[in-house]
């Protein structure tokens, strides 16, 4: 390992240092999202690689329009997150501050390339869209929780986990739709992510690969994810992707790698009926795991709940996807999760 997260920083962990806050994307310096030729060029310089130069599609399914539009909004995200990164530790803002010249400068180049690669990652989706006559999805405006490097590393872990699961689903989707001509393009990027992933959880002092089944997920829950970084009202063109935005889910108290309980809270504004909820958790490649929701009190629309997290009994390792629901299944899978979601979702990482 070329350096030990714990060493990094000269300062860590600094509640009052400056937080990625009203990032914009449009444009950035190298021009993104509507790079020149010559600005495309540097980026692709920068990135190691090339967009793929191969004829796209003909034509590609209702779903497969859908499924990229929701990588291009993903990805334009990821790109904000990491441009602004890359920003904070280049001026060496309080909290961003490497001890050691030369650990600085290796991860400042390794988060360049990955930002370029993002940046490809965006373009590819929305030229395929535009091939079919789909105007491309805009960015919009981003706030990230963040306020110092290692809670930016964690978070760059969680959301590339739920990417990696994510892009699972639109791999299945696409072949559903007999979007072929879309599948290995993606896959690619699976493997890419999956690189990048390893990068973020060593530098955390955690073992590169999470799981031997990465835990899936469903695309109405990441369009709801990425929706907590949006300042809302800054995105051009979001209601042009038909998915589903759930209510949040307040976690007050998370799980351990134990058996034992959670606490959440979430709204409920339609009165439903609080003996028939239950939580519903998606971890890894296992049919989903339903528990019933105990409410602990109720106030102006506003239920907290507590549910059992079984660790033990499913080895509930990596990522977890948490979703109240209004039955208690069975569900095959987290595109029935999602059909019966009332809230959610929450995201649980356990080592």
């Amino acid at each position: 390992m070329r350096f030990h997260i714990a060493a990094l920083l000269g300062v860590a962990h600094l509640t009052f240092a400056a937080p990625f806050l009203n990032v914009s994307t449009h444009p950035l310096a190298d021009g993104m999202p509507n790079p020149s030729p010559s600005e495309l060029e540097t980026i692709e310089l920068n990135a190691h690689g090339t967009l793929p130069n191969g004829p796209p599609p003909a034509g590609i399914s209702e779903g497969g329009i859908t499924n990229l539009k929701l990588i291009a909004f993903n990805e334009l995200f990821e790109v904000a997150f990491f441009d602004q990164l890359i920003t904070n530790i280049t001026d060496k803002i309080l909290g961003y501050r490497f001890s050691d010249e030369d650990d600085y400068t290796f991860v400042l180049n390794g988060l360049k390339v990955i930002l370029a690669q993002e940046e490809l990652h965006a373009l590819d989706a929305n030229n395929a869209l535009t091939h079919v006559g789909v105007d491309p999805i805009e960015p919009c405006r981003y706030t990230f929780p963040v306020h110092d490097f290692d809670a930016a590393i964690m978070l760059a872990t969680t959301f590339t986990d739920v990417v990696l699961g994510t892009l699972q689903d639109v791999v299945e989707r696409f072949a559903i739709g007999g979007d072929i001509g879309l599948s290995r393009t993606i896959s690619s990027v699976i493997g890419q992510e999956g690189e990048q992933q390893g990068w973020f959880r060593v530098m955390q002092g955690k073992v590169p690969s999470e799981l031997p089944f990465l835990t899936t997920r469903d695309l109405n829950f990441a369009f709801t994810a990425i929706q907590s970084f949006v300042v809302p009202g800054t995105c051009p063109n979001i209601d042009t992707i038909p998915l589903k935005t759930f209510p949040p889910i307040n976690v007050i108290e998370g799980p351990t790698a134990e058996t034992g309980q959670i606490k959440v809270s979430f709204d409920d504004s339609d009165e439903t009926d609080e003996d028939a909820l239950w939580v519903t958790y998606i971890n890894q490649q296992n049919m989903p795991i339903v528990e019933p929701l105990h409410i602990i009190s109720k106030e102006k629309g506003t239920l907290i709940a507590k549910a059992l997290f079984p660790y033990e009994a499913y080895e509930m390792n990596g990522l977890t996807i948490a979703a109240v629901t209004t039955t208690e299944g069975p569900f095959p899978n987290a595109y029935s999760v999602a059909k019966e979601t009332l809230a959610g979702p929450a995201l649980f990482i356990i080592e």
